[in-house]
């Protein structure tokens, strides 16, 4: 697999990162991932957009315009021979390196940022938890969050450690739950319930990353006349909803069958998620046929 390094197309198992690179020792640094479908990004200057205001926040700067990324991820797909296929890619910018100063805390542009493009295969389960749902486990209040959760950085520890205790529940997803009890988001995904044919999303508060995919759920639902609110949600609120679903860009509009081992509705995907499905693959034919989508 090639991957762009520094101005490089190179194969990824000769990529070489410094040891000094502040991404590599502290985590200071920051990231998107994007959905490609048939060798097409969906939603690139908005994932481009986030990544400039996250990495402002870093102090740290992004070398390259947009029209340079997009050159680049075109010439990357071809150079994996994924024009006509779906895939997952992630940009990475960290904050570089310098030897004589491992720590830099003052004039941090004299650092060169490290940025690095890397394409993946999108899971083959993908497809199996679409159709039939997934399980999902709620955490313990407060555990497995950063202290920046709603900026996309590097230190992915907390979410890696989240989806672990998942995985070892059977589970698929983990759903955050804050110190105060609060539903937050999943650990790769934001998190929405339906009861009585309304719609629920946990509201934007600190803690909550501003998922691009959320906000297109929420435009999708407005778009089919689907009431949708924004407020605060508790573990009750999703286990005594009719249906659940999380949605991600890479992972899509994926509905959650069961938290903790319990049922949610009747225990399989329901209609308001399935007709959200249809509406975001509705959405991605026209991107990657260069047409404007039915709803926004």
């Amino acid at each position: 697999m090639q991957v762009y390094l520094n101005g490089q197309y190179i194969d990824a198992a000769e990529a070489r990162v410094s040891v000094w690179d502040g991404g590599y020792l502290y985590g200071d640094g920051i990231y998107t991932t994007l959905r490609l479908y048939a060798g097409r990004p969906l939603d690139l200057p908005a994932h481009l957009e986030r990544l400039r205001r996250h990495a402002a926040a870093l102090e740290l700067p992004v070398p390259l315009s947009d029209e340079q990324t997009g050159t680049i991820i075109e010439a990357l797909v071809a150079a994996n021979g994924l024009r006509d296929h779906d895939g997952r890619l992630r940009i990475t910018i960290s904050r570089g390196g310098d030897p004589d100063d491992p720590l830099p805390l003052r004039d941090l542009g004299r650092l060169t940022p490290t940025v690095l493009f890397t394409l993946a295969p999108v899971p083959a389960s993908l497809a199996e938890w679409a159709r039939d749902g997934i399980r999902a486990c709620l955490l313990e209040p407060g555990s497995a969050r950063g202290n920046l959760p709603h900026l996309k950085t590097l230190n992915g520890l907390p979410a890696l450690l989240a989806q672990r205790q998942a995985a070892a529940r059977g589970c698929q997803e983990a759903i955050l739950v804050s110190e105060d009890g609060r539903l937050l988001e999943g650990a790769v995904s934001n998190l929405f319930l339906a009861k009585d044919g309304c719609l629920a999303t946990p509201a934007g508060a600190e803690g909550l990353l501003a998922g691009r995919t959320r906000e297109r759920v929420l435009a999708l639902a407005a778009g089919l006349g689907l009431a949708c609110e924004r407020r605060r949600l508790l573990p009750d609120d999703l286990r005594g909803a009719d249906e659940a679903f999380t949605a991600s860009s890479v992972r899509e509009i994926l509905p959650v069958v069961a938290v903790d081992g319990a049922a949610i509705g009747d225990g399989r995907p329901g209609p308001l998620t399935r007709r959200l499905q249809a509406a975001y693959r509705e959405l991605v034919a026209g991107a990657v046929a260069g047409e404007e989508p039915r709803h926004p």
